[in-house]
């Protein structure tokens, strides 16, 4: 499950920031078409004291929001920390390094660790938002009965805080995106038995995992926004107007090509989850 649901979003070795350099004056007075052209420099993001930093490319599909207005970039990086066995969301995005990872906020040269939930855990941002809160994931140090492995939580780290946004009853949760209004979107499962499980099945090839579920968190509150007649949807992105997209299971019948319930992408209006 940690390779495969949360692990495989990739980039590589030390996070690099690409950054326009202003036009020199022979470039400012030249053709105007010239004039459209900027130059770029990296520059390099670092670590938190291990060897590998890293963004996330995968979420990065449905909420691309790992760097916003202000030029902060949020992510994750190796701490100088050994990682103790069967942590999820350790390893950097190969699931190699032998490293506790911390998600990282970088301003203006400085890379902050956002810290995780309490014990050596391993955590990562994947979206911040204007205000500069950032939604991401953590470990909790508590083992998945069902099949295992530690179980991830989807976190928000706001002022220098960070809250676990709990689970619809089930023992996962991961958050996608955060809009400028604090609302947040993402995956968790509940109780409900489900061999099919977008969650567990597909992400980790369990069998004896629960439903997964989209959400919307907001004010402490985390709502089903339900599915389009199947046991699973998964929310992959939002918008300032709080309408959201993802991914739903149609039924609960497998497919014979497949062997999964057929899906169909959805888009969720906000009289949809405020009713």
């Amino acid at each position: 499950m940690k390779s495969r649901i949360l692990n495989s979003m990739t980039t590589i070795a030390l996070v690099a920031l690409v950054v326009p350099v202003p036009a020199n004056a022979q470039e400012r007075t030249g053709e105007a078409h010239h004039a459209k052209h900027h130059h770029y420099r990296f520059v390099d993001l670092g670590a938190l004291g291990g060897p590998e930093s890293y963004v996330n490319a995968t979420f990065s599909l449905g909420s691309p929001n790992q760097i916003n207005n202000r030029g902060t970039v949020v992510g994750a990086a190796a701490t100088d920390i050994p990682a103790p066995p069967n942590k999820q969301i350790c390893g950097g995005p190969d699931g190699l390094v032998p490293f506790v990872f911390h998600a990282f906020a970088w301003q203006h040269g400085v890379l902050t660790d956002l810290g995780a939930l309490p014990g050596i855990e391993c955590s990562q941002a994947v979206s911040i938002n204007a205000n500069g809160e950032v939604v991401g994931g953590s470990g909790n140090g508590v083992i998945d009965p069902l099949v295992g492995v530690e179980e991830i939580r989807a976190v928000l780290w706001k002022d220098g805080q960070i809250k676990d946004l709990g689970t619809l009853g089930g023992n996962h949760s991961v958050a996608i995106g955060i809009n400028n209004r604090s609302q947040v979107v993402g995956f968790t499962v509940n109780t409900t038995p489900d061999p099919f499980s977008l969650l567990y099945f597909l992400g980790g090839g369990f069998t004896s995992g629960t439903q997964t579920r989209a959400f919307l968190w907001q004010e402490g509150h985390m709502r089903d926004l339900a599915t389009l007649g199947g046991p699973d949807a998964q929310a992959f992105g939002l918008n300032k107007r709080g309408q959201v997209i993802g991914i739903s299971y149609v039924n609960s019948t497998p497919n014979p090509t497949t062997g999964l319930p057929p899906a169909e992408p959805v888009s969720l209006g906000r009289e949809r989850w405020n009713a």
